[in-house]
């Protein structure tokens, strides 16, 4: 079936005038069989009008085995779809008339294939976020439930003073629970961007001033490669920033020359920005895990850990990446715009 796409146009152009041509030459080769001025066809004619309407039917298959290739290709692309089949791309040719039917079902199978891809991802994130969200919260209600009911079942074995700090110890919980959730409604509320080209050194400026009064913020150097300018939110690209710095400040909170370097540059047009620390290595297989809401390697109660998460859903919705590689001596966070 692939042979069809080559020079496709020419071999129905050539099946058509053989149907219009060999039907007219059997019949005249039939009528002047007769004719006494040509005597050579007296035998002959019927024979060769007989060979010409053999000829003509292989045109008819051949026409109709020519017709079904592109709905061939169809059907294909179909059962792909309809069988998840990832890995199908139909063959491309520089024929007039397959060409760009050709290029729009490999358009449609990328799409597919895209799409499947973000939903699997997003399943395996939604997943993953779903046994953190069960552990934090088991970890929470655990002990408000336990101490409820010993409270309930030994009411005469509790002083005044130990009631008191059972209902300290559950309003404790209680908050850590309430604390848990607005860190999760955080993922979920975030605005459609409102684009609108800003330069890079604006945005390193209102940077600067909002980490002036934070500790370690003197570690903390802006650079542009150029005159930079970034199509993006003006509120939420630097809510990204300020995640991803405060990151790299505790990062390099107790190395003796912590330095972070928040680079803007535009290589090949596409701006980007890094964020550069000398703080300790991430293991590869750690990379990924640091953008899971709720994941966090620092001390318990020093953050949310949606801080990441959050940077990297905001580069979603800018239509651009947020990536990290870590390689001793440095850790680089890449905000990559399309």
């Amino acid at each position: 079936m692939a042979s069809y796409s080559h020079h496709y146009t020419a071999r129905v152009a050539v099946a058509v005038v053989m149907l219009i041509l060999l039907p007219s030459a059997a019949v005249w080769l039939v009528m002047e069989s007769r004719n006494p001025s040509l005597p050579w066809l007296g035998t002959a004619g019927v024979p060769l009008a007989v060979l010409l309407g053999v000829l003509t039917l292989t045109a008819v298959f051949r026409l109709i085995r020519l017709l079904r290739y592109p709905i061939s290709q169809t059907e294909m692309m179909a059962r792909a779809i309809k069988n998840n089949d990832l890995m199908l791309h139909i063959p491309e040719t520089d024929d007039i008339l397959l060409r760009e039917a050709s290029a729009d079902m490999n358009r449609i199978l990328l799409s597919y294939r895209k799409d499947q891809n973000e939903l699997e991802t997003r399943k395996n994130y939604y997943d993953r976020i779903l046994r953190v969200m069960t552990h934090e919260l088991r970890n929470t209600v655990t002990p408000i439930v336990s101490l409820t009911d010993f409270m309930i079942e030994n009411p005469e074995a509790q002083t005044e003073e130990d009631r008191r700090e059972a209902i300290g110890i559950i309003n404790a919980q209680a908050h850590n629970v309430c604390s848990f959730l607005e860190s999760y409604r955080q993922l979920t509320v975030l605005a459609q961007p409102s684009m609108t080209d800003i330069p890079a050194s604006r945005i390193f400026s209102q940077l600067g001033t909002l980490l002036s009064a934070e500790p370690g913020a003197d570690r903390v150097h802006f650079e542009t490669a150029g005159d930079v300018v970034i199509h993006a939110d003006a509120s939420l690209l630097p809510l990204a920033l300020i995640n991803i710095i405060r990151n790299a400040i505790q990062a390099t909170d107790e190395v003796p020359d912590g330095q972070i370097t928040v680079l803007a540059s535009a290589p090949g047009g596409k701006p980007c920005i890094t964020v550069t620390n000398n703080g300790p290595e991430i293991p590869e297989s750690r990379i990924e895990d640091i953008f899971m809401p709720f994941y966090s390697t620092k001390k318990k109660g020093s953050g949310s850990g949606i801080g990441l998460a959050l940077s990297r859903q905001i580069m979603q919705l800018h239509e651009g990446t947020l990536t990290c590689s870590s390689h001793y001596p440095y850790t680089t966070f890449t905000l990559q715009f399309s």
